[in-house]
């Protein structure tokens, strides 16, 4: 067995510690060390349901296997392997993948999966001006570039023409092609502080300013409409260019046209005369796509509006060529639960996750009432030179750095632990030069990294979620441990002691009474009366084959095997005679069995039933060293206090 198989398996069935237990009454005690009430309840109702054999469901037959397990995490500790740095490495790789998981805003990611889900059923039409801010900028440069993204949307506002505005104004690279029209997307396809206001704004509206990391900019919303799913199309491509004017490769498609209207085959001729190589090998056929995901919105609007699989479109022009499309399948919106785990992993890599972070640091600043220390901010302002972003920063000697920054839980930082944070980051590359901006930044980027540290740190102590999980992850992997060592690696490596346990044993692994029969299965009762017939008057297969099997659309099975009497019902009512020939009928196919042979029951070689007589011995060393443990250490039961668990957890 895999050993995280076996972990899962140990965790799952038998139990964990519980940390930050309540004080309540004590179940029993091992070797002194109390085992609460509320530990045996919690794990007992966990494990319940999972739990297929209804003797361990019994309280008293879970409470044995309750303290074997106990007794085995005594004995691991005792022998040290807690201490071993393998298992502590082990444990701590497991501690920091878990962790993960618990350092965000569920919360907010759920909204955030859940917002974009519903932006994907529609898209929209918008154009924007921009008024770009370089990384770094100072407050005087925002300040004028917000002054003048406000002053285009109030010529807008006020009856401007918003392209004629946008030529004017925005300083986005494309906007003399396009007047800054951006056409038709959906979610995911701008960065979030776009999309945001692209998709919170009314049809015809002017948005109000907003600011991405390329600068401000304001966002007309043109029209909306709801998302149309996917499809995967096929195309044969005619483009022009130097060799083949537009006219040429009209002419060209015209006659692709004609003969795919004569029935000749869409995926020959897009392999013969498509000029898109990328896909002509696989007969035209494009991988599946959304609205707007095509550089080309009337490729896109004739592929959606083909109607039914095959169907083909007269020949359509873009900025690339002719084409011809060839629908293959439309692929409706999937649903919000088939949708969820892509959706959260997109979000992961997108902008917005920037969010979750910010979130789950504003309540790690409101759990441990962190407040921002501007007095701090203020002084590291008047020491920290403009030089920074050319040089490494030489950090001063001052009574000052010795002086408590902020404090977490228990965890003090000094303001010289900020400046060994901030001369880390001098002399990079950078194109800011205001140095309050960049104090600012790295005490926002300090004070997140130590509340994140600190609550990585503390986690066990703090989330009882967590703190379950790794106890059982943690008692697992002991209980792994020991068991190899003890019990699994003993049976493995003792074959004079397996052999010497079979031999003693051996009757009991007995292979039983065995029919060689040949087998004959047919749904026809005609065929199967005649075949039956045929078999009791002593025929061979391969005479009855010639006789019953005479059509191809109805012929009678055959086949010879051997069946373990009890493996098969049919074999209930066998008189044990050679030659009889039993029928089973199920959904009205029915079987023949004539037994051609009888093989008497006998004890297994020691090789046939290997794999059963380790597990056997296995178990019977893990009895016999339990009973020793139960010995070794001393066991106390509150028998008063099992009676109450009785009564509160009957069913």
């Amino acid at each position: 067995m895999h050993k995280k198989s076996i972990l899962l398996f140990l965790g799952v069935i038998l139990c964990s510690l519980v940390y930050g237990q309540e004080k309540d009454s004590v179940l029993l005690t091992i070797n002194d060390s109390p085992v609460y009430t509320s530990e045996f309840k919690r794990v007992y109702l966990k494990n319940i349901d999972l739990v297929k054999d209804e003797s361990q469901k019994d309280i008293d037959e879970y409470l044995e296997l309750f303290i074997n397990y106990k007794l085995k995490l005594e004995e691991a500790k005792e022998q040290g392997l807690n201490k071993k740095q393998s298992y502590i490495k082990e444990l701590e790789g497991y501690k920091k993948q878990l962790s993960s998981g618990y350092l965000t805003d569920t919360k907010a990611s759920d909204a955030l999966v859940k917002e974009a889900y519903d932006r994907l059923q529609e898209r929209v039409n918008a154009s924007h001006i921009l008024i770009q801010i370089p990384p770094g900028a100072s407050p005087k440069d925002t300040l004028a570039a917000y002054e003048k993204i406000t002053e285009a949307r109030n010529k807008i506002v006020n009856g401007a023409d918003f392209k004629e505005i946008a030529v004017q104004y925005s300083q986005d690279p494309s906007v003399k092609k396009n007047g800054g029209d951006l056409g038709w997307f959906s979610a995911f396809r701008m960065v979030y502080p776009f999309e945001q206001s692209a998709f919170t704004t009314g049809i015809g509206e002017v948005s109000k300013p907003f600011k991405t990391r390329f600068g401000y900019h304001i966002v007309k919303v043109n029209d909306k409409q709801k998302s149309l799913g996917e499809v995967t199309v096929a195309h044969i491509m005619v483009a022009f260019n130097k060799e083949r004017t537009e006219k040429e490769a009209e002419k060209r498609i015209r006659e692709i046209s004609a003969q795919l209207s004569q029935k000749a085959s869409f995926e020959s001729l897009a392999k013969q005369y498509s000029d898109d190589r990328n896909t002509a090998v696989n007969g035209g056929e494009i991988n599946r796509f959304a609205q707007g995901a095509l550089n080309s919105e009337n490729f896109e609007k004739v592929a959606f509006s083909l109607k039914s699989p095959g169907e083909l479109s007269e020949p359509v022009k873009t900025k690339y060529g002719w084409h011809i499309i060839k629908l293959i399948e439309k692929h409706p919106l999937k649903t919000f639960e088939e949708s969820k785990g892509e959706l959260t992993q997109r979000i992961k890599k997108d902008s917005r996750s920037q969010l979750i972070t910010k979130s789950f640091i504003n309540s790690l600043r409101e759990k441990y009432a962190l407040k921002r220390n501007e007095e701090a901010i203020a002084y590291f302002n008047t020491i920290v030179p403009t030089t920074i972003f050319k040089e490494k920063w030489e950090i001063p000697a001052d009574e000052m750095l010795k002086k408590s920054m902020f404090s977490i839980g228990d965890d003090s930082f000094l303001y010289n632990d900020f400046a060994g944070f901030v001369a880390q980051r001098s002399g990079r590359k950078t194109k800011m030069s205001d140095v309050s901006i960049f104090i600012d930044s790295m005490y926002d980027d300090f004070e997140s990294e130590k509340l994140l540290q600190y609550y990585e740190e503390h986690l066990e102590e703090d989330n009882q979620d967590f703190a379950n999980v790794i106890s059982e992850y943690r008692d697992g992997l002991l209980l792994f441990d020991l068991m190899e060592s003890k019990i699994w690696n003993a049976a493995k490596n003792d074959s004079v002691g397996l052999k010497k346990f079979y031999e003693a044993r051996k009757d009991t692994y007995v292979k039983e009474e065995t029919y060689k029969v040949v087998k004959a299965s047919s749904s026809k009762k005609e065929l199967i009366d005649k075949t039956k017939t045929l078999l009791e008057n002593g025929k061979s297969i391969e005479e009855i084959k010639k006789e019953v099997n005479t059509s191809d659309d109805n012929k009678v099975i055959f086949s010879e095997e051997e069946i373990t009497k009890g493996e098969n019902d049919v074999f209930i009512n066998f008189s044990g005679k050679k030659g009889q020939v039993v029928s089973m009928n199920q959904d009205n196919y029915i079987t023949l069995f004539k037994v051609l042979e009888i093989m008497p029951s006998r004890v297994k070689t020691f090789e046939e039933t290997k794999g059963r007589v380790i597990n056997d011995f296995q178990e019977d060393l893990e009895r016999k060293w339990l009973n020793e443990l139960r010995k070794k250490y001393s066991i106390e039961l509150n028998k008063k206090t099992l009676k109450k668990i009785k009564k509160e957890l009957s069913i």
